[in-house]
């Protein structure tokens, strides 16, 4: 009987106990062997593609930047005879951090066809001739740099120089058919040389000064990313990377454009049909391609900038076309060192809606009389920004553009109706002339005109509109 009270008691007692381990354990953790690792902050950056052009026209000349430059191979006026030659080195310099290969073209802007002394039509670009040396990769200073620069500009054949002909003047690949390369930082020397071979006879001699022939021509220099850097595949991501897009006419330029691609005017591009512009594009122009013939459209939500591209006289068949026109723009556009030639209506015609922004800067704008206008002798307006149809909150800078021929225009030169606020405008830096070139140093409010959104009493329109287009620094406008 005793046992059987003690087995009961130590049974009592054991499960009690295992009650209370599990009760511990209900409030307590298990320890396991762990550590840890992590990364430390990883910062990326986008690659910068930079090429850099200079030139200079003797030994020891100075260097140049080449966008825009317009004396390479002699100013304008130089004639060329059997012998003559002009010689121009460039440096060309990989200036960002990535590597890259390039090309180099001579393109022809224009070319008038002269009369001989037989009395035969010619072409100055059927005898001229282009050489080249072999491109050279030289340190900062000194050496083989130094020698072969000062080769360059030396008569004869001190240094190897490889004729081509002028038309079809390319240079892609090395003798040794590969492409060239510049690593950030390096750069090489280039000479070229445009000359009339000293075989050309009368066949290129004008019949009277009047009847010489003439051309335009200028280089271009096409880079893009190489083969040279890695991602986790490799180096051959961008094996296939794409020179910028050229065009030359209005069918390529409009295929181009359509595909959403930047475009380099390589001459001036005569429109057979108005140009639209619906994608987010660059259109380049250097300075010297024309767009001619037919207007230019863009897109209301494309953005677009026109740099460097100069337009000439628009037609339609009522007589009152402009150059380009932005109807019911949402997005951005922007003029930047362009020139507007005798439009029939208004070089630049913007309707825009809320959020729209329009630059013009850096452009001229030229009306002379000897186009053909919707008033006789004269345009409507030059430059014309209205919104039609929304509350006018949008942007407009205006600076450093030459208007010539205020004379020749109707009822503005600048016009910039209907805008939220006088704020909204950015001018300055802006000159005005008559057509004969007579500087212009005062203008009525009405001829330079701004006035806010759909009010037309004293306060809501600006005044002393010339002296803010054309003050030093670019500043907001005020009433």
């Amino acid at each position: 009987m005793n046992n059987k009270r003690a087995t009961k008691r130590a049974l009592l007692t054991s499960v009690m106990a295992l009650v209370m381990c599990v009760v511990m354990l209900v409030g307590t953790t298990f320890a396991w062997f762990t550590d840890t690792a992590s990364t430390g902050v990883n910062k990326i950056q986008a690659g910068n593609l930079d090429i850099e052009v200079q030139y200079r026209t003797t030994a020891d000349g100075k260097w140049n930047a080449l966008d825009n430059a317009t004396d390479l191979f002699g100013a304008e006026g130089t004639l060329f005879e059997p012998g003559h030659t002009r010689v121009v080195e460039l440096k060309i310099k990989n200036a960002g951090n990535l590597a890259l290969k390039y090309k180099i073209g001579m393109n022809v802007v224009s070319e008038t066809a002269g009369t001989n002394k037989d009395g035969n039509p010619y072409k100055l670009s059927d005898y001229l001739k282009v050489a080249a040396t072999g491109f050279q990769q030289y340190p900062a200073e000194g050496g083989i740099g130094a020698a072969m620069e000062w080769a360059i500009f030396q008569p004869g054949n001190i240094v190897k120089w490889t004729p081509h002909d002028f038309a079809d003047f390319y240079l892609e690949y090395a003798s040794n058919g590969s492409v060239h390369v510049l690593q950030p930082g390096a750069a090489q020397i280039l000479g070229i040389k445009v000359y009339m071979p000293e075989t050309v006879g009368n066949e290129a001699n004008a019949k009277t000064p009047d009847d010489a022939a003439s051309i335009s021509f200028g280089l271009n220099i096409l880079a893009t990313q190489y083969t040279v850097e890695s991602d986790s595949y490799g180096t051959q991501y961008d094996k296939d990377a794409e020179y910028p897009t050229t065009a030359d006419n209005a069918a390529d330029l409009q295929a181009a454009l359509a595909a959403g691609k930047d475009v380099m005017l390589t001459k001036s591009v005569a429109l057979t049909a108005p140009l639209s512009i619906s994608k987010d594009v660059t259109i380049t122009g250097n300075g010297y391609a024309v767009i001619s013939e037919y207007p230019v459209d863009v897109a209301p939500t494309a953005e677009v900038t026109f740099d460097g591209v100069n337009f000439a006289v628009p037609k339609n068949n009522n007589n009152n076309a402009s150059s380009v026109y932005a109807s019911r723009l949402e997005g951005k556009v922007v003029f930047d060192g362009c020139t507007f030639t005798n439009p029939q209506w208004e070089c630049i015609q913007i309707t825009p809606k809320d959020g729209a922004e329009i630059v013009v800067t850096n452009c001229t704008f030229i009306v002379d009389g000897t186009g053909t206008y919707a008033h006789g002798a004269k345009v409507e307006r030059m430059l014309h920004i209205q919104n039609t149809e929304a509350t006018g909150d949008y942007t407009v800078t205006i600076t450093n553009n030459k208007f010539i021929g205020t004379d020749k225009v109707s009822n503005s030169v600048i016009d910039v109706d209907d805008i939220k606020a006088f704020g909204n405008v950015i001018c300055g830096g802006n000159s005005f002339a008559t057509a004969d070139g007579t500087l212009v140093t005062t203008l009525a409010d009405k001829w330079i005109y701004v006035n806010l959104n759909r009010k037309y009493d004293a306060a809501s329109v600006a005044t002393n509109t010339f002296a803010q287009f054309t003050q030093t620094s670019a500043a907001a406008l005020h009433h």
